[in-house]
């Protein structure tokens, strides 16, 4: 028992330590300590007592009990019978460790936070049960699965390190799991010294190469067949289904701080859905390389103007089957090198007049601007006619697409006016009044519109309020994007983008629905970013004075931008937004962030004045979020204690029915009753004959037992002829006379009696 506790914990430490490499800040020591233990409870069982098949029963039992417990507590369903809901969170965290930059942010991502719980558990209790089956094969496997999973997700400058410690661990598992671990046998000192020497051999300048064989970039899932993702920036609300093989769509050399790669927008809103409305900037071809940086069209501020704010970006075309050209969020020029001929869009979008091959190569650079939240808040509602005058992007579209209108700009006295024409029972807008409603009630009190739309984001992405569901319900009656809104809450990233571009319509806001992919997974050595098929996604555009184009994200579990909400950077200013939001009651409810000041720590609470928290420091604050504490620790103990007794009482009475003698099937069923009843209270005689246990059942809990009583009878004292027919009528009562106790014994009584130990004690 010794040596499987030590091996068990010490496995366990090593999938924890590679699966804790994939958040930052790392999670707290606590949560981990408590995975490893509920993997290795089960295997603690005490089994001197109890039969091989007993032994299974209860090891099964205590396996699904660990497992639903681990699950419970890292995905935050405290109520384990809610399988289907924990089926269905943790294959949401697995799927974001392939959709957002790891290593991630925790509070940002819960569900993936949770899984990296749940995986530590679930690998620690795979490897503790072939440790404690003696299986060093079967130990190595899920070792290997376990501690090597990660190093798939995130490679590092460190995997030889960590490659070298695993394989070091298979070869203790060979020596000292077999059944007579004297010493350790010399292939397994060989290969210790091969670990070592391989080591110091590869740590050498001169076989140390950073790209050796490339093995950190392979992908098994990949697929080099052609896919299209156009049903991304084509607004589908019914349901989206990725492909089973990942593809790699196309790479872009460029600095590590981007977070999207856009292809399109969708500007118009017709017939209840997004979608691009393609205005071309000129009939004439351009020259290659284009400077769109002087077209006023594309709404760029001042700076975009200066070559010297521009970031530059290379394209190499994989497998991406479409003739959009992804770049930068505020794209100024294009050179499209073998991407010929190319039509350029108002949005600042290219189009290729053919579809992408594999092979094709164009350059972009972007205007991305990293302002402060305060100074967009001093952003102003004033707009260019391209949107006050034309309103191209305050254009909204009801029932009838015909009866379309833009929106006054945000914080006009004529705002409500049109609100109230066009959302009445005779607007053609009535339909998505719930829509305005809910913006109204989120962020209408905000006094300017960065205020309101980081509250609208805000709210679309905190825990627990929508859901992201590739396969949404439906419900008819109501336009998808109001559905989403007021009824479903489940949706992906077409619904939560399209419901808050709308809604910052409705609120006076230039707004639009970006589409294109998140930026995959970045190779520092290269400075390249691998983009996949499964990276497709859409997002927000505001306009902002001074600053043009920003993305925001409100979509849960999608997107790389830091924190639980966004402000258009990778980078966020939460004394700024505090000053921001300080008139947004509802969404500074939502946001909940901390201020950090001079190493304190405040909350900010509904009434707008920062308080002082008795414990500083963000990082702490962040890891106690997720820890958990000493009560909590000791009530998670009591109730895994609780629930194990409970198991192992219920799989040792029926392990006595684990026999084809039917003498002994009857003693067992009379025992099961008399336990029953020492359970309850009733004292019942060591002797006790069948008959008179009927009539106990009788008198002291009013159940009719006459039948059980005659058929446990003949099956211990009756002719062996007859024993084994008798033996199954036994069974058969047996199991009327505990439905008839459940149905006469209240809830509470049955509950203690579960929890009893007094069919446990000797001498019974």
């Amino acid at each position: 028992m010794a040596r499987t506790l030590a091996f068990s914990a010490g496995l366990g430490a090593l999938v924890a330590w590679n699966w804790a490499r994939l958040e930052q800040p790392r999670p707290s020591l606590g949560p981990l300590l408590l995975m490893i233990a509920l993997g290795i409870a089960p295997v603690l069982l005490p089994r001197a007592r109890w039969k091989l098949r007993t032994q299974a029963l209860g090891l099964v039992a205590a396996e699904a009990v660990a497992v639903v417990a681990a699950a419970s507590v890292a995905l935050h369903v405290y109520r384990p019978y809610h399988v289907g809901r924990l089926a269905g969170r943790a294959g949401s965290g697995f799927a974001d460790f392939y959709d957002v930059l790891v290593p991630f942010n925790g509070p940002a991502h819960p569900l993936m936070h949770g899984v990296l719980l749940l995986a530590v558990c679930l690998f620690t209790l795979l490897c503790a049960l072939a440790i404690a089956a003696r299986r060093p094969v079967a130990a190595i496997v899920a070792l290997a699965a376990g501690a090597g999973w990660p190093a798939t997700i995130l490679p590092g400058s460190d995997d030889l390190g960590r490659g070298a410690v695993l394989f070091a661990t298979a070869l203790a598992l060979i020596a000292w799991l077999r059944p007579e671990p004297r010493r350790a046998p010399p292939q397994i000192l060989t290969g210790t010294a091969l670990v070592i020497l391989a080591v110091i051999v590869s740590s050498s300048g001169s076989v140390a190469k950073g790209q050796f064989l490339g093995w950190q970039n392979w992908d098994f899932s990949a697929s080099h067949k052609p896919r299209s993702v156009e049903y991304i920036w084509k607004a589908n609300y019914d349901g989206i289904r990725w492909p089973k093989e990942r593809t790699q769509v196309f790479t872009v050399h460029a600095p590590r701080r981007f977070a999207y790669w856009r292809a399109t927008t969708l500007d118009a809103f017709v017939n209840g859905r997004w979608d691009e409305e393609q205005i071309t900037l000129s009939s004439t071809v351009l020259p290659n390389p284009v400077d769109l940086s002087n077209e006023d069209a594309l709404l760029l501020p001042e700076d975009a103007r200066d070559p010297a704010n521009w970031q530059r970006v290379d394209v190499t075309v994989d497998a991406l089957r479409d003739r959009h050209l992804v770049g930068p969020s505020q794209p100024v020029k294009y050179n499209s090198r073998s991407v010929e001929p190319v039509q350029y869009l108002q949005d600042g979008s290219a189009l290729a007049f053919a579809p992408l091959v594999r092979g094709d190569e164009y350059s972009v650079w972007g205007y991305t601007p990293q302002p402060r939240p305060a100074q967009l808040a001093d952003s102003p509602a004033d707009y260019p006619p391209e949107i006050s005058v034309y309103g191209r992007y305050l254009r909204v579209s009801g029932v009838e697409p015909r009866r379309s209108s833009s929106a006054p700009r945000f914080g006009t006295a004529e705002h409500q006016i049109w609100a109230d024409a066009y959302f009445g029972p005779a607007g053609a807008g009535r339909a998505y009044e719930p829509l305005y409603a809910a913006a109204q009630r989120i962020a209408g009190k905000a006094t300017n519109p960065y205020a309101a739309t980081v509250a609208l984001e805000a709210w679309f992405r905190a825990p627990g309020d929508f859901t992201y569901d590739e396969q949404p319900p439906h419900e008819r009656g109501a336009p998808p994007l109001v559905q989403f809104v007021t009824k479903t809450k489940s949706g992906y990233c077409q619904h939560f983008a399209g419901a808050m571009a709308l809604m910052l319509r409705y609120l006076g806001i230039p707004a639009r629905v970006a589409a294109g992919f998140t930026s995959g997974r970045y190779d520092a050595k290269r400075e390249q970013w691998t983009v996949y098929d499964r990276n497709a996604h859409a997002w927000v555009e505001v306009w902002f004075k001074g600053y043009g184009w920003l993305p925001f994200d409100p979509t849960p579990s999608r997107g790389t931008l830091g924190g639980p909400y966004t402000a258009s950077s990778l980078s966020f200013d939460a004394k700024g937004a505090v000053k921001v939001l300080g008139v947004a009651l509802h969404g500074r409810r939502l946001l909940g962030f901390k201020l950090g000041n001079r190493g304190r720590e405040r909350n900010v609470p509904d009434n707008g004045t920062p308080t002082p928290t008795p414990d500083g420091g963000a990082a702490g604050q962040a890891q106690r979020s997720r820890g958990l504490g000493v009560g909590a620790f000791i009530l998670l103990g009591l109730l895994a204690l609780t629930v194990l007794f409970v198991a192992a009482k219920l799989a040792l009475r029926r392990s006595r029915f684990l026999t084809r003698d039917p003498r002994r099937v009857a003693g067992a069923c009379r025992q099961e009753v008399v336990d029953f009843l020492l359970d309850q209270g009733i004292e019942v005689p060591r002797s006790v004959a069948p008959r008179e246990l009927g009539k106990l059942l009788g008198r002291r809990a009013g159940v009719e037992a006459t039948d059980f009583a005659e058929a446990l009878g003949l099956a211990r004292f009756g002719p062996l002829s007859a024993a084994s027919t008798a033996a199954r009528e036994a069974r058969r009562e047996l199991r009327a006379v505990r439905r008839r106790l459940r149905q006469a014994l209240p809830l509470g009584g049955r509950v203690r009696g579960l929890f009893s130990v007094r069919s446990l004690l000797p001498n019974r």
